[in-house]
């Protein structure tokens, strides 16, 4: 037993279950499932070397399991030397020699369970990501060796993005209601790699980033990992709150994450005079911008421009994604910024990954410049209202308690749950093979506990499958 005095960092239990993750997905017994988590936690470093970590009893109410599975997955540990019980002050883990990560730079539950995947269940219906999943329906187009010829440079690292694709880009955004030329736009490997370099330009360790609350997860993670500090402001039915934004730029941060158009979760559009103000408040200011806009093309209304255009030579960096529109698998987004600015993405971008994959990209110009591109945009807000229309229908008839804001477009409703925890609801769910995704990944603050995002982005026989699942968790919660 160790004599250590006893000043040790502690596993509360939202660090400790936000370092878990979904960890009750494979066919293991429950109580080796929790103890293979709880480890792959600490070997990651997420829960630290000498931290005291939850009791028991704490642990399997917060996780909604039995006390006995926490006393035998503790007891797992234990006996592997991972853990040690300390008589009378707790459980430990152990000292190691393996150096932590630093905070933030595991991600949340979401992105668990895409690295997991092969972890999880085949039977699991995942209502927790928003993305496209079927690419029937694109476009005809192909990329065959010979079009390599044409990519210039003949290397393929192209950090700026191919040029025939950037006019297309730039063409697109110019739609949008923001005059755009191609030497204004970086192409990026997803809408997350546009995220992470405008993080890289403006953020340092200890720095103040400001975002919607609730939020796009990817963001958190992006300006976590670059060691900010994210303080969230908070939303009401039409968008971000302008007052509380004008409060959170007094105190001077480095940075403000802001989605207009179909903002997630909540699938909001801000209007055009809250738009006006918040440009208005920017330019005041003097605090960079990060419009996030990737949304945009499955907003089922016009929307108006975005704020970017009221700010032609601000510090205003616009994020894009053709994987939205098209299918999650593409990979290719954009960064749109005035020129100087769009230059320092290009260089940010170079030390990421020297240039998106040329093929990639041609085939994404080739889908953006089709003749059936703007169909497809137009059949594809039509499929997603159906398959809204099938998740509320669902829940109306399962989850009559349940209640929710219609979007106007995206891939996501923002559900409120009669229940105090919607973290722990969510753990019964995954018992029942139904994942959702919840406030912790979303939001800087504790201020949705009651809330889930539920995706409509997959069929409407699935998402019925799930709110049937979800049901059954709800009957069984007590």
């Amino acid at each position: 037993m160790s004599n250590r005095a006893t000043s040790h960092p502690t596993g509360t239990v939202p660090d400790v279950l936000d370092a878990l993750g979904d960890w009750q997905g494979g066919r293991r017994p429950l109580f080796r499932s929790l103890a293979r988590a709880i480890a792959g936690a600490v070997e990651r470093g997420a829960v630290p070397a000498d931290a005291r970590l939850p009791s028991e009893r704490a642990l399997a109410e917060a996780l909604a399991v039995g006390r006995g599975t926490a006393v035998a997955a503790y007891g797992v540990l234990v006996a592997d030397g991972l853990l040690e019980r300390r008589r009378g002050s707790g459980t430990y883990v152990t000292v190691t020699d393996q150096p932590p990560l630093p905070h933030g730079r595991e991600g949340s539950a979401l992105v668990h369970r895409l690295v997991e995947r092969s972890e999880l269940s085949a039977d699991l219906v995942d209502l927790s990501l928003s993305v496209l999943r079927d690419a029937d329906g694109l476009p005809a187009a192909t990329v065959g060796t010979a079009d390599l010829v044409s990519v210039v440079p003949g290397t393929g690292y192209t950090p700026w993005g191919l040029a025939s694709l950037r006019r297309a880009v730039a063409s697109h955004i110019t739609a949008w209601g923001l005059p755009t030329d191609e030497h204004q736009v970086v192409i990026t490997t997803g809408a997350q790699q546009a995220i992470s370099a405008a993080a890289a330009c403006w953020i340092r360790p200890g720095d103040t980033v400001v975002v919607d609350d609730p939020t796009y997860p990817g963001a958190l993670a992006a300006f976590t990992q670059a060691g900010a500090r994210v303080v969230g402001t908070p939303m009401d039915d039409h968008g971000v709150v302008v007052e509380a934004l004008e409060t959170r730029l007094a105190a001077r941060p480095a940075l403000v994450y802001l989605q207009s158009t179909l903002h997630s979760p909540t699938g909001v559009t801000l209007g055009a005079g809250r738009r006006r103000r918040i440009a208005a408040l920017m330019a005041a200011s003097h605090v960079p911008l990060v419009e996030d806009l990737a949304l945009a093309d499955l907003a089922w209304r016009d929307s108006p421009p975005p704020i970017a255009a009221e700010l032609p030579q601000g510090s205003v960096a616009v994020v894009g994604s053709l994987s939205k529109l098209f299918w999650g698998g593409l990979r290719v987004g954009f960064l749109r910024a005035p020129e100087p600015l769009a230059l320092r993405f290009a260089r940010i971008k170079a030390t990421h990954d020297l240039g998106s994959s040329a093929v990639s990209q041609l085939f994404a110009q080739r889908l953006l410049c089709s003749d059936s591109a703007r169909g497809l945009s137009r059949r594809r807000s039509q499929e997603l209202q159906e398959r809204c229309d099938a998740l509320t229908g669902a829940l109306r008839r399962h989850l009559p308690t349940w209640s929710w804001r219609r979007p106007s477009g995206g891939l996501s409703l923002w559900v409120r749950i009669p229940a105090s925890s919607s973290e722990a609801f969510a753990q019964h769910a995954l018992r029942h093979e139904v994942a959702v995704a919840t406030p912790s990944a979303l939001s800087p603050s504790d201020d949705h506990r009651d809330r889930l995002r539920l995706s409509f982005a997959g069929p409407p026989e699935e998402l019925e499958e799930g709110v049937r699942r979800l049901a059954g968790a709800w009957a069984a919660r007590a």
